[in-house]
């Protein structure tokens, strides 16, 4: 019996280190055509830096006791996609931004908003804000961020910590594709949020301390870790990468032709109730700001463009325009069919080929339609 078995246990040691060359040599060929598909430029993806980068942070986190999402002082961070490598980094305000006094005798300009603002995906002189100041020679002092923010998280971060810095007029983004939900508390996280009946608003937090949100800078999960590092020493994660940012691409595409029928679009699908609490965000930042000049634009997706073109109708520009010329430091500017009209066989061009974001390209064209509309507004011309 004894004897009978050792032959088996052999068999089973010889089967199990075959079945595991079989899968590392598997793995080497993997890496090695993913070497290939890349060095040669079929596919457009990140190439390994095998540990080259350094001093590399965790770049969002519920941090803020006053508005929650925002980035740590004084950090790096490289983020990568298959169509870009950028090196983000904070100042010791935790912007996304260069180093800005509080004081200053020049006049500035505060910028609100979510990823598309922070400049998703763009170095810091491509995006909107950055063009804006090269063209106006004002500063315009970015304090974007992603991280699922909306309308109450912008009043928050511009009272908390935006209305600090001495200036003279406000720009903020909304991004109705997500800023409408944005402003529903996720659970477990720390966000700002108005909690009653319009115009009967209380500002209320989703949980006791900013320290109980499960989203932490500083406390990244070793999975998300290994994950990201991953790219570091492997061209077939990146490989992977790529191939499932160009498949949510390719379904992205799909989604707008079937977007354009169902009307999907978040300019023409959102409640009252929605709308009263994205109005009443903006009445408040507003009065904060007040007398200096607000101004508000919407920011359209490839499926907005598409319901556009389809239907000819923006429901929620047009309630915004309608609200907007009751307050007389506000200046509403739609940037759905101004860029429509301006760019209309390029719209594509606008966003990152491998995600939704805007481009450097993108980025120009709505800095040059803001200080079209709104240059003398906020005293930039």
């Amino acid at each position: 019996m004894r004897q009978g078995s050792r032959p088996k246990r052999r068999g089973r040691r010889r089967r199990a280190l075959a079945l595991l060359l079989g899968l590392v040599l598997a793995l080497a060929l993997i890496e090695l055509g993913s070497w290939a598909l890349i060095s040669t430029g079929f596919l457009s993806a990140s190439v390994p830096t095998y540990g080259a980068r350094a001093g590399i942070a965790q770049f969002w986190g519920d941090l803020s006791p006053a508005f929650g999402v925002w980035h740590p002082p004084n950090v790096r961070f490289e983020h990568r996609k298959s169509c870009f490598d950028v090196v983000y980094t904070s100042n010791s305000f935790g912007a996304r931004d260069v180093e800005r006094r509080l004081d200053s005798e020049l006049p500035r300009v505060v910028v609100l908003g979510d990823s598309f603002v922070e400049g998703y995906g763009v170095e810091l002189e491509a995006r909107m804000s950055n063009v804006l100041e090269h063209a106006t020679g004002v500063p315009h002092l970015n304090f974007g961020t992603s991280g699922c923010v909306g309308s109450t998280h912008a009043y928050a971060l511009y009272t908390g910590l935006a209305c600090r810095f001495r200036h003279d007029a406000v720009i903020a983004g909304i991004l109705p594709e997500n800023d409408f939900d944005d402003d529903v508390p996720i659970p477990g996280r720390y966000q700002a949020y108005w909690a009653g009946e319009f115009p009967d608003y209380e500002l209320r937090y989703s949980l006791p301390d900013v320290a109980q949100s499960w989203y932490r800078a500083d406390t990244g999960t070793p999975t998300l870790c290994f994950w990201e590092r991953l790219g570091d020493y492997s061209y077939a994660k990146n490989a992977f990468e790529f191939g499932y940012a160009a498949f949510k691409q390719w379904r992205t595409h799909c989604r707008v032709a079937a977007d354009v029928e169902a009307s999907r679009s978040r300019f023409v699908r959102y409640s009252r109730a929605e709308f009263q609490r994205l109005r009443h965000s903006y009445e408040q930042l507003a009065r904060a700001a007040s007398p200096r000049p607000v101004v508000l634009f919407t920011i359209p997706r490839l499926v907005d463009f598409a319901v556009h073109a389809a239907t000819g109708r923006s429901p929620l520009d047009d309630d915004l325009t309608a609200w907007a010329d009751t307050i007389a430091n506000v200046r509403f500017v739609p940037l759905l069919p101004l860029l429509r009209r301006r760019h209309t066989d390029e719209l594509a061009e606008l966003f990152l080929p491998c995600d939704e974001h805007w481009s450097p390209a993108g980025h120009r064209a709505a800095a040059a339609v803001l200080l079209a509309e709104a240059g003398d507004f906020l005293g930039l011309r």
